[in-house]
Formats: C-alpha cells, structure tokens, sequence
C-alpha cells in the first residue's frame, strides 16, 4: 500500500494511492478499518453524473479487488422524497423516483458485469428492499429522534438538502416543510454510515463518497449526538487526478 505523494489533508490523514483510486479516511479509527477491508457500502446517487458506467465499471472492479465483500446500495425509496420537496404530486413522484432508479440499477448491473461481478459474497440492494431489516429500522428511527434533538445536525442536513434541491433546478420558497421533506432523502441514507456492518452482518465496514459529505463528518468529528458503530468507518474515494 502506498500512500499519495504529498501533504496530508485539512484532519491530519494522509491520502492514500491505491491502484485507479485515492483513499482518505476521515479519521485514524475509520484508517484502521479501511485497512481490514472487510466490507464496503457503495451508494449511488441518482441524478448524479458521476455515477456514469465507465466510472462504475473502474470503481466496483478496484472495490472488488480491494475488499472482501462489496453492498451496493440504491436508494430507491428515499429518492420519492425529493420529488414530493420538489413539488411533485405523490403518483408522479413515485414514477419519476422509479424510472430514475431503475435506469441506474440497470448502470450498476452492466457495470459490474463488465467488471467481473459481482461476487457469491456481493449484493446490490435497493433501499426499499432493507426496510424490512430490523438493525436499518432501528437506526432509522435513532435518526429521525435525533433530527428533532440535534440542531447541528438538523441544520447539517438541511443545507445539504437545500444543495440537492438547487442542483435539480428548484428556484422557488423554501419553507421548512418543503426543507424537512426534502431531508427525508438524506436521513434514510444516515443508517448506513452509522451501522453498516450491523446492517449487513460484516465484521466491520467502511462507507464512503467521493468527495466530502458534511453529514457524515458531522458524526465521525464527534460533533453530532448520532454515534457511529466503532466497526464502522466513512472515507472519501476518489479516481487518481
């Protein structure tokens, strides 16, 4: 393992160069985890550019190399949400969150295919699928108590959901109704950085971006009353520049 040429980033870590890919785990127990490399969760946004086939292909071969076992995850149930922020009415919502994730689901499968996968060991879950699994539920529910107790954290994933609306081209009032809805996206994906390994019954486990996710620092510093498992750990991947 070979670390990135250069200095170390703004939480004293140094980036790690690993094959097509940068690694920076965010803190030096989630540095520890990262090399376990047990297991990895993988969320796709819909929507997002990033997640084309040729970028999915490289990622989930390098993830497959890398780590004993791979989640991909698409959140096809939270994505609703942001349709109703945007206005929405419930049928459309639900067609349009629909199509959107399927086309993407379709992406991962002809990515992963591409490369070599998945796995026996592997799976590709959508979100709607894990509402069934008692620790998601459970997390979940810490979450959305959370939210109305932690005013960092509530304005951390408000100004996130504020962004996510603005990229989608929303221009009008923003209310907190429409704010607390649209929040809804993130806080069903919360679980997950919180309690992956749990989730998916791995020794430990590492979730990660590829660029930086306030909410998921927010937790790792320290600063927010959500406690993420201590088998659990966020990076920040990104390709080689």
């Amino acid at each position: 393992m070979t670390t990135a040429e250069g200095a170390t980033n703004q939480d004293g870590n140094t980036p790690i160069r690993q094959g097509l890919f940068v690694v920076e785990p965010f803190t030096d127990d989630c540095r520890l985890i990262w090399e376990q490399r047990q297991h990895a969760v993988l969320g796709v946004s819909p929507g997002n550019s990033y997640f084309n086939v040729a970028r999915l292909t490289d990622l989930l071969g390098w993830l497959c190399a890398e780590f004993a076992r791979v989640d991909v995850v698409i959140p096809d149930s939270a994505l609703k949400h942001t349709y109703l922020a945007l206005g929405y009415e419930p049928d459309r919502a639900d067609k349009k969150a629909r199509g959107e994730t399927n086309v993407l689901r379709n992406r991962v499968v002809r990515a992963w295919e591409s490369s070599g996968g998945p796995r026996a060991t592997d799976g590709l879950n959508r979100m709607s699928d894990l509402v069934s699994n008692e620790v998601y539920r459970r997390k979940l529910a810490e979450c959305e108590q959370t939210l109305n107790e932690d005013g960092i954290l509530w304005e951390t994933c408000a100004e996130m959901s504020r962004d996510v609306l603005a990229a989608r081209g929303y221009d009008g009032p923003l209310d907190t109704e429409r704010i607390e809805r649209a929040m809804r996206y993130l806080v069903a994906e919360l679980p997950f950085f919180l309690a992956s390994a749990d989730i998916f019954d791995a020794s430990s486990s590492l979730n990660f971006y590829h660029q930086r996710l306030p909410l998921a620092e927010l937790i790792f510093s320290g600063k927010s009353l959500l406690q993420a498992s201590p088998r659990q750990a966020y990076a920040t991947i990104h390709p080689v520049p």
